[in-house]
């Protein structure tokens, strides 16, 4: 199974510096506060994916990881009124990280010889662990648990059609990777634009007696 290239996480990485940063910025953190959310957010689903992995977390591993999270930061406190008008560009930047997150993490389980729903599972967690640390820091409701939130619902559809695509259909690895990252930042992108949800809950019972309901009355 093809590994993505390092310039690609790389570049992730630095995106995701970036857009924690100007969250943070927006609920008024100082330089220090936005420093430490760009980190988690940029290298915190990466760095559960390597613990879980019983690995050394790659950010630790090579020092360009932080001097990526680090630039992006500095970028953002610098150039913050500017920056603050492009947040619908960010929802595209989220959108693509969140389906490229969900690919990386799950070729490095792959490439482990992990059984594939562990493998779509640990992609899942390096797509939205990012994002849930950094909601967590800045005392927001993180949108893994908000109710009807195409979020993580969307990471799992992206890594149940890479491994449709790569590994049930073969398709080249660049191939799928392309396909299942568009399908799911379209998807994601969609849903926040055009307010898709989700049913907040399904109750069985509920639904059972309704259609109880609406049957028709026994003949006398």
């Amino acid at each position: 199974m093809l590994m993505l290239p390092v310039y690609l996480e790389l570049g992730a990485v630095g995106l995701g510096a970036l857009s924690g940063a100007l969250h943070a910025l927006r609920r008024g953190a100082d330089v220090m506060g936005v420093l430490a959310v760009s980190t988690c957010t940029s290298v915190g689903g990466g760095m559960v994916r390597d613990v879980l992995l019983a690995q050394q977390p790659a950010a630790l591993r090579s020092s360009r990881y932080l001097l990526a999270v680090v630039a992006c930061a500095v970028l953002a406190v610098l150039f913050v009124p500017w920056l603050s008008r492009l947040y619908r560009a960010l929802d595209v930047v989220d959108a693509l990280l969140l389906g490229l997150w969900v690919v990386l993490g799950l070729e490095k389980a792959l490439a482990f010889q992990l059984p594939l729903p562990s493998a779509v599972f640990l992609g899942i967690v390096t797509s939205v662990g990012g994002g849930v640390i950094r909601d967590v820091l800045l005392g927001e409701r993180t949108a893994l648990v908000s109710p009807g939130e195409l979020y993580t619902s969307v990471a799992l559809f992206c890594g149940l059609l890479y491994v449709a695509l790569a590994v049930a259909l073969a398709l080249p690895a660049p191939l799928a990777e392309t396909l299942s990252i568009c399908a799911a930042s379209a998807l994601r992108l969609g849903a926040m634009w055009r307010r898709w949800h989700l049913p907040a809950r399904f109750d069985l019972l509920l639904l059972m007696d309704r259609l109880r309901a609406r049957r028709p009355p026994p003949p006398p």
